[in-house]
């Protein structure tokens, strides 16, 4: 019985991959474009605030980026197995961040400090890695690894930040080779060592000069939705 039952357990498994039959429509070279909701979040360690010849610790306060996004994406799919594809990819998004403000404070002894700088995310670039599943030829559950870059601009200059993305999402064939996908994306772009220029206002009212410096990293989701087309 056991061994009959073994059999027929097989015999389903086999018929599901015959069933499925048919390569994935999703095979091949692919564009596509989509539009959704994002998020960026600065964040700040190791600050340190240098004013006549001390050594201050202030607080920094930040408020996360959000709004209207978009992308746009291509990429390849190889079918690796019957129903495992692998995907080579780049997406690129035109469209800026809004302001993230940081806000750096002190107030002590030696006297009162603040200042503010806003920051936003633009032109990011993503280059990944889409390990995907062919839930059957119309259908396709897929995730993303990869390299993310992008530029900043803010804290009185531009600069580039790099790291590592994440992503999952699902395809879905609508007819003549044209599809609607959604998916969410995370990248954390790592940290650099920034500093800034400002005034530190001693007991006596007297404006020292002093120099904010603090490793600002910086990460951002979305959620996308869209439309491609697989070539």
């Amino acid at each position: 019985m056991v061994r009959q039952k073994l059999l027929i357990l097989i015999a389903l498994f086999t018929a599901s991959f015959t069933a499925y039959g048919q390569s994935s429509q999703f095979i091949g070279a692919y564009g596509q474009i989509g539009v959704g909701y994002q998020s960026a979040s600065p964040s700040f360690s190791n600050s340190s605030l240098s004013a006549g010849g001390q050594i201050l610790t202030p607080s920094i306060s930040a408020t996360n980026a959000t709004g209207f996004t978009g992308a746009i994406s291509a990429g390849y799919n190889f079918q690796i197995a019957p129903q495992f594809l692998l995907g080579l990819g780049v997406d690129f998004n035109p469209i800026a961040t809004p302001n993230a403000t940081a806000t750096a404070s002190y107030k002590g002894v030696q006297g009162s400090y603040s200042q503010s700088a806003s920051v936003h995310i633009n032109n990011s670039l993503n280059l990944f890695l889409m390990p995907a599943i062919a839930i059957d030829p119309s259908k396709l559950l897929y995730g993303k690894v990869g390299y993310s870059a992008a530029s900043a601009n803010g804290i009185d200059t531009d600069f580039y930040m790099a790291g590592y993305s994440l992503g999952l999402g699902y395809k879905q064939m609508i007819k003549n080779g044209w599809y609607g996908f959604g998916e969410f994306n995370y990248a954390n772009y790592g940290s650099l060592n920034r500093s800034i220029n400002g005034t530190l206002v001693n007991p006596a009212g007297l404006r020292v000069p002093a120099t904010l410096s603090s490793t600002v990293s910086a990460s951002s989701s979305n959620l996308l939705i869209g439309i491609g087309y697989q070539f």
